[in-house]
């Protein structure tokens, strides 16, 4: 009886030290998860756009990061700058929209100290589309965005969503794009 017991002592030390062992192996694999995500994706994200006016790229409020918004900055460079449907296709407006939530994307790694696992969920976006005045495809060039939300981070990547036209943006901007998001 005493030998039993000390077996099962044994063995349950011995589970438990391969069950600590793999602990390290497990984390270290869903470490950077979003990261390689965005490799996978081809996603190289740029510095931190610099602000155009007198604000900061990003505002910690607790747990909640809020994100400026940002415009389709590429390289230094606006894209496709212009109204839509009249100067930029929809096409391009939405591939700007995509870049301001990669910028954006950029901004909220800032507010995580570099680590994008600490994201939770996107909680909302809100997207600006210049535009002309009978335009009404605003969602569909904001889906720029929302997709890429989904994208990189999954069902935490599900937002609420705000999609308005705007006679004009900062720079011609054809898009731009701020957001909330709840991080850990």
């Amino acid at each position: 009886m005493k030998v039993e017991k000390s077996r099962r002592k044994i063995l349950q030390a011995s589970a438990l030290l391969t069950f600590a062992s793999a602990i390290p192996l497990a984390y270290a694999q869903q470490s950077n998860r979003v990261e390689n995500r965005l490799a996978e994706l081809g996603i190289k994200l740029p510095p931190v756009p610099a602000p155009v006016a007198n604000y900061v790229a990003y505002q910690l409020a607790g747990n909640m990061v809020y994100i400026a918004g940002q415009l389709p900055f590429l390289n230094g460079e606006l894209m496709h700058p212009g109204k839509v449907p009249s100067e930029v296709s929809v096409e391009d407006a939405q591939a700007a929209a995509k870049q301001c939530g990669i910028n954006m994307l950029a901004a909220l790694k800032g507010a995580c100290e570099g680590d994008l696992d600490r994201v939770r969920q996107c909680v909302r976006l809100q997207g600006f589309v210049a535009c002309d005045n009978d335009f009404t495809g605003q969602s569909t060039v904001v889906n720029g965005v929302s997709n890429l939300m989904v994208d990189v981070f999954g069902d935490a990547g599900k937002h609420t969503r705000l999609a308005l036209g705007a006679n004009s943006l900062p720079l011609d901007a054809c898009v731009e794009v701020s957001g909330i998001f709840f991080i850990e």
